[in-house]
């Protein structure tokens, strides 16, 4: 599995909200850490990466906090 900064590095921000169905701006703060998806946006990233993303890599920063 990859994190989420990770995966919207390959894609870029752009791409990233487009697949997620959010604003760039939004996936720009997840990949900075500034902020993390809500439960509902979690599961989508998850469905739409394939898996690639799990809620396990999604989380895992905050909980290492």
């Amino acid at each position: 599995p990859m994190n989420l900064k990770s995966f919207i590095e390959q894609i870029g921000d752009e791409q990233a909200a487009i697949l997620f169905g959010v604003k760039p701006r939004t996936t720009a703060s997840w990949r900075r850490g500034e902020r993390l998806p809500r439960p509902a946006q979690a599961a989508r990233i998850v469905r739409q990466t394939g898996g690639k993303v799990s809620f396990e890599e999604i989380y895992a920063a905050r909980s290492a906090a």
